[in-house]
């Protein structure tokens, strides 16, 4: 008897072995073994093994296959195949496999990874409408071209279909993991969405605790739900928030500003102008919000004073494991300043001023991000794990307590004190130079806090150590400057 042709081949496996059931044809069809070809590795199955996995699966849904294309030659076929199982729940799947027939039998198979589906017919739209909201995820792998489509469907953008997607980690957030997601799509796509932004939840365990202690992850999905996809001020867009309801898991995707920014390193800190970029992009931040009758009542808002025990709690633990992890590192004095405001950190919380403001509540530089414009650099803010209604005047002492070498901050200092006061004064005349140095002032010691605070975070490293070591010793510097220890 002639050989069978690739072409015959096929079709008997497809019909007979998968459709019809009979495996045992595999005898006649296969050779002993046959190497499968995945992504990366190859694995050889004997007839008995061929069987065996065809009998399970067949038993199990019993699979139908289809041609959707199929080309041969002497040697090669080729099937674009669909199937769909007859046993159970329906499903769909479809994918592409090729053959190597020799002497009239199957010698090797190459297979594309399967996908849910079947390949699209003259007619079909390019993008189904009714994708479900994506799930929750955990990890940047996790970020596929379903996942991508589903949140841009659902931020209501137009998209085609995305073929592709590779994400790379970025930044270095305590709370968070971040990475830039670059898109490739299947059409032209010119004036398309190219990457965003994800940030998920945290893999260390002691961040992800005090993330969720703090609820920072409903926070900042909160933060981003309210400002919508315009704002005032420059943060960047976000297509897609949510947070788990047990405050340890979330999801953001946001508008990519890696191509058009720069980061500045907290350590070496900011130069005066890029201060002063801050200080007018927190004033459009604050006159934005000012007094906004949906934040009196916002539950997503860090509430200071209600956890004010706690937090001083925390600020003790913080101030010992500081003086331990630091004792022979850092001066003495400030080691002393730190104690000092750990002892009065729950009054120090109880007696922030009450204020109008939304507020980033978290400032630092590496939550800022620079654009260079002609006219100088535009700050954009990001990160608003901490937000909260209060002073305006909280966020512009977090910011140069910390992110300044001291003597930029005092030759910035006043002249952004006044800026900022100035804008604010259009939206509330009342508010005076005096009251904005005074709220000035009662901020500085959060500042203190937050980064004595980070050590029961931050693992120890040589980069992590001089982080924390520079942040301190900036914050003693502008407490001693305004009198703070002997207030």
């Amino acid at each position: 008897m002639a050989s069978r042709t690739p072409r015959e081949l096929i079709e008997l496996y497809w019909t007979e072995v998968w459709n019809n059931r009979n495996a045992d044809l595999i005898r006649e069809l296969c050779s002993d073994p046959i190497i499968r070809h995945d992504p990366n590795s190859t694995t050889a199955l004997s007839l008995e093994d061929q069987i065996a996995r065809v009998k399970q699966q067949s038993e199990a849904a019993e699979p139908y296959f289809e041609h959707e294309v199929l080309l041969a030659d002497d040697t090669y076929v080729t099937s674009v195949w669909n199937m769909h199982t007859r046993k159970g729940d329906r499903v769909e799947l479809c994918g592409i496999e090729v053959f190597k027939a020799v002497d009239g039998k199957f010698t090797d198979c190459w297979n594309s990874s399967y996908v849910a589906g079947r390949w699209g017919r003259e007619g079909d739209v390019s993008v189904p409408q009714n994708l479900p909201a994506p799930a929750m995820i955990s990890s940047l792998d996790q970020v596929t071209p379903e996942w991508l489509q589903a949140v841009f469907q659902h931020a209501g953008i137009d998209a085609p279909r995305i073929s592709l997607s590779r994400s790379v980690p970025i930044g270095h957030g305590n709370l968070s993991v971040t990475g830039r997601t670059a898109i490739t799509y299947n059409a032209n796509a010119e004036e398309g969405i190219r990457s965003v932004v994800c940030k998920l939840t945290t893999d260390i365990a002691a961040a992800a605790d005090i993330a969720a202690t703090q609820d920072v992850y409903r926070r900042e999905a909160s933060a981003y739900a309210f400002f919508g996809a315009q704002t005032q001020f420059a943060t960047p867009r976000c297509y897609w928030s949510k947070a788990g309801a047990d405050g340890r898991t979330l999801n953001l995707v946001l508008q990519d500003l890696s191509q058009t920014t720069r980061a500045v390193s907290q350590v070496e800190g900011c130069s005066p102008a890029e201060a002063v970029a801050v200080g007018a992009e927190l004033a459009k931040l604050h006159t934005a919000y000012w007094d906004h009758p949906d934040l009196g009542s916002a539950a997503w808002l860090l509430d200071r004073k209600q956890g004010a025990s706690h937090s001083a709690d925390v600020q003790l633990a913080a101030a010992a494991a500081f003086r331990d992890r630091f004792g022979n590192r850092v001066a003495s004095g400030c080691l002393d300043a730190i104690d000092h405001f750990a002892r009065r950190a729950e009054q120090d919380i109880l007696n922030l001023p009450v204020g109008k403001a939304l507020i980033h509540g978290e400032p630092r530089v590496d939550n800022v991000l620079f654009e260079d414009l002609p006219s100088g650099p535009r700050a954009w803010l990001i990160d608003w794990q901490f937000a909260t209604l209060g002073s305006p005047m909280f966020d512009l002492a977090y910011f140069l307590s910390g992110s300044l070498e001291p003597a930029d901050r005092r030759a910035v200092e006043e002249g952004m004190i006044k800026a900022h006061q100035a804008a604010i004064a259009v939206c509330d005349p009342a508010y005076s130079l005096d009251q904005a140095r005074r709220e000035f002032k009662a901020s500085l010691p959060i500042a203190l806090h937050f980064s004595v605070g980070a050590v029961l975070a931050i693992p120890p490293g040589d980069l992590e150590d001089r982080l924390l070591s520079t942040l301190v010793e900036r914050n003693v510097s502008a407490l001693i400057d305004w009198d703070c220890l002997a207030s």
